[in-house]
């Protein structure tokens, strides 16, 4: 009796008589292992959507807009493992603001000059936030994302990288809009679908994501499309977009102010992990759990930048000295620190004794708040902003629903 009623829990949604033994027919999930409810994260999303209308500064909107468009490619960039600076992706950035192409590449060649592994990851970013860019920019139904949007999407993605395996050793072919043409290919040992199910099982995948959309199914869809590894290189750049629009699709992050992606470079080694888990053991709860966490954590991430945001804002419209801004830009991305922390951070800038009188001072002049707990002292802004009880409420629905979220998240308020 059990075991019978373990066995209902298990669902195989790409199983069905048509396709019993399709590749995509072994994977299970367990609807009742996934961390986050559905509703959880409509609910969410649509209470962002009703801060970002009545209250969003149009100043610090229209930053997170361009932040997330930078981060979210730049994040993307770095799952192929690109070694390229911030720096260096903003200024290939700046191009793509500009409606500009990437012409040095082609200067270089005329010019009869090698070209380098730099050039080949100015190029990958520069198409990454340009399909990025396109992407968010499209006015496209479920119904329209068939099996050419998706090629053509890899396309975009990787134009003109192949003329790099003349310069780069060991490169690998990415084969720009055309599916993956051999069964070479492993992923941390993990065997993807033979090269000639590929078109087929895409077919599979896009029928059954147009079904209905939400959160724990693009997290499914983002799992098995990487499963398949439908083309020879640029497979999660496809995935990350992919579900990008998606969940603009469902609905979700209609103004474009967040991205998974980033939460995945920040968490890098767990989106690895939980990915490879999901493959070798054919079991999409791994690798959706991580989406349904990477959702939940970017909606709260804009809050929190906008939290962070106001709180920058009203130190810098003080009359505070170069000192007192050493200090009390700590005290912008953490609710409070104690001294001990505060000494941590100022170490090799200002000598203890220093730093006590001038929190001292910030304390007499407003600026900082003092709590008193058992032998330690907390030091917080004094400053009291609406967003700060927004945000405290959705954490501890986040706090109740996952067993791990960063301390970034969790000490901001």
């Amino acid at each position: 009796m059990m075991h019978a009623q373990i066995i209902q829990h298990i669902t195989q949604p790409f199983k069905n008589k048509a396709q019993s033994d399709s590749f995509l027919a072994s994977f299970i999930l367990v609807p009742a292992n996934l961390t986050i409810l559905d509703q959880d994260l409509r609910q969410l999303d649509q209470e962002l959507a009703n801060y970002e209308r009545a209250f969003l500064n149009p100043e610090i909107e229209q930053n997170l807009l361009s932040k997330n468009e930078l981060l979210a490619s730049f994040a993307i960039s770095k799952a192929e493992n690109s070694s390229l600076t911030l720096m260096e992706a903003q200024q290939v950035y700046k191009l793509v603001l500009s409606q500009l192409e990437l012409n040095f590449i082609g200067d270089k060649l005329r010019a009869k000059k090698k070209l380098t592994y730099k050039d080949y990851e100015k190029l990958e970013f520069f198409n990454i936030a340009k399909t990025f860019r396109y992407v968010s920019s499209l006015e496209i139904k479920l119904e329209q994302l068939d099996e050419k949007f998706i090629l053509d999407l890899h396309a975009r993605l990787t134009r003109g990288l192949d003329i790099f395996a003349d310069y780069l050793s060991g490169f690998d072919v990415y084969k720009a809009g055309a599916w993956r043409d051999n069964d070479q290919i492993r992923v941390g040992g993990y065997q993807p679908a033979l090269h000639e199910d590929v078109p087929s099982l895409v077919g599979q995948l896009l029928t059954w994501v147009k079904e209905g959309l939400e959160p724990s199914k693009m997290g499914v869809f983002h799992t098995a499309l990487y499963a398949v590894h439908p083309f020879n290189n640029g497979n999660k750049r496809v995935c990350r977009i992919l579900e990008h629009l998606l969940w603009r699709l469902a609905g979700f992050n209609q103004q474009n102010l967040y991205s998974l992606s980033y939460y995945y470079h920040q968490q890098k080694d767990r989106y690895y992990k939980h990915l490879l888990n999901s493959l070798k053991k054919r079991h999409l709860n791994y690798f959706t759990n991580l989406t349904l966490e990477a959702g939940v954590l970017s909606i709260l991430g804009v809050l929190k930048t906008s939290i962070e945001s106001l709180r920058s804002r009203a130190v810098k419209q003080g009359d505070l000295g170069e000192k007192e801004q050493q200090i009390i830009k700590w005290l912008v991305k953490r609710k409070e620190l104690n001294f001990k922390s505060l000494t941590r951070k100022t170490r090799g800038k200002m000598a203890r004794q220093t730093l006590a009188t001038y929190l001292k001072k910030l304390v007499e002049e407003g600026w900082l708040r003092k709590r008193a707990s058992g032998k330690n002292v907390f030091y917080s802004l004094d400053l009291d902003l609406r967003e700060e009880g927004l945000y405290q409420q959705w954490l501890g629905l986040v706090l109740e629903k996952l067993s791990f979220v960063p301390d970034e998240y969790r000490l901001v308020v």
